[in-house]
């Protein structure tokens, strides 16, 4: 109960922020602290902790689970996916890149013969990598991330080269028709990106986003014959995670430096491509609309790891867990979003 209070307390206190006359207290206090009783009893599985932040980087809720605290280092998944895109923002914002619509055959000359013998691959850009439309074949969500015959972990017990491997996927359907989730795109924006920086991605990311963001904990994962993986392999804590949500929440700004440009920002976080139902996809973000629920914009993991930004609300909603397995928990972990977006 401690924590619900605080969470009150920082809500009625914060500047710009109103309580509206006929909120009930009581009630949003009832909706939070029966939420945190189900997480403790594993209705959404073996969440890790959950990091509320408002616009000005307030803490107005966290909590912890099991043997995690604020300083653990979680295994953020996809969510990494989201930062490379955060990256790649950055080289458009300088120059280094006049387009997302620019074909990607123009970074890898390389691979001239696979853009001859298959000339629809000329076609793709950078756009279809960031929306996962680049028409080409890849079962990624056929199988669970826990099955070694899932094409990703299939891929990752080989030190098979993972751009020679994205180009030499064969033709699907046109490129920027259909969406098909490819965690190979993301490695190929990492590679432009430091192709056009002259610095590894790796690199890159740490002096870029995580200095200014004043991340300085952190693991990545490495593969034999490799560089740092663009779509995984990051583990954060869950304040820092948060601290990527309050990013794009206040347009690419954080405290007084500009990372990232409010035009990126905007961008990235309309939709670009369907998902399905009222979940799109921006450029590696999410956007989901339920009804009777605010819009959120969202970075997404394997094991549910979750970095939410409500701008009706101002807030940010970071969540790690520790799903990872194909079981179906009694409820799914986005439900703790929406139950803390609707009930502040």
């Amino acid at each position: 109960m401690r924590i619900v209070l605080l969470l009150f307390t920082a809500l009625l206190t914060q500047p710009g922020l109103c309580i509206p006359a006929n909120t009930d207290i009581p009630d949003i206090s009832s909706r939070i602290t029966e939420l945190n009783s189900q997480i403790k009893q594993e209705q959404f599985g073996k969440v890790s902790g959950i990091v509320v932040l408002n616009n000005k980087g307030k803490s107005l809720y966290e909590q912890y689970y099991g043997f995690s605290s604020r300083y653990s280092l979680n295994p953020i998944s996809s969510v990494t996916k989201s930062i490379t895109s955060i990256a790649l923002g950055i080289c458009i914002d300088r120059g280094l890149i006049a387009s997302i619509d620019e074909p990607i055959w123009k970074y890898f000359p390389e691979y001239s013969d696979q853009f001859g013998k298959q000339p629809f691959k000329k076609a793709i850009t950078i756009k279809h990598l960031l929306n996962q439309t680049t028409g080409l074949k890849w079962d990624e969500w056929f199988f669970p991330y826990n099955y070694a015959s899932n094409s990703l972990i299939a891929l990752l017990e080989t030190k098979e080269n993972r751009i020679e491997k994205f180009f030499n996927l064969p033709r699907d359907t046109t490129p920027g028709v259909k969406f098909s989730y490819n965690s190979l795109s993301s490695q190929v924006i990492a590679e432009i990106v430091s192709r056009v920086s002259g610095i590894p991605f790796k690199q890159f990311v740490i002096e870029n986003i995580f200095n200014p963001l004043h991340i300085d904990s952190f693991t990545w994962d490495e593969y034999p014959n490799n560089p740092s993986p663009a779509w995984g392999g990051i583990s954060l804590s869950t304040p820092d995670m948060a601290k990527i949500g309050l990013l794009m929440l206040n347009n690419g700004k954080y405290k007084n430096h500009q990372v990232v440009s409010a035009e990126w920002v905007k961008n990235t976080l309309s939709v670009q491509s369907v998902f399905e139902g009222n979940t799109g996809y921006g450029l590696h973000w999410w956007v989901e609309h339920q009804p009777n629920s605010p819009l959120m914009f969202y970075a997404a993991g394997y094991g549910d790891q979750y970095v939410f930004i409500v701008p009706e609300k101002e807030l940010v909603i970071a969540i790690n867990s520790q799903n990872f397995s194909d079981y179906h928990w009694p409820k799914p972990v986005i439900e703790i979003a929406r139950t803390i977006a609707n009930a502040i």
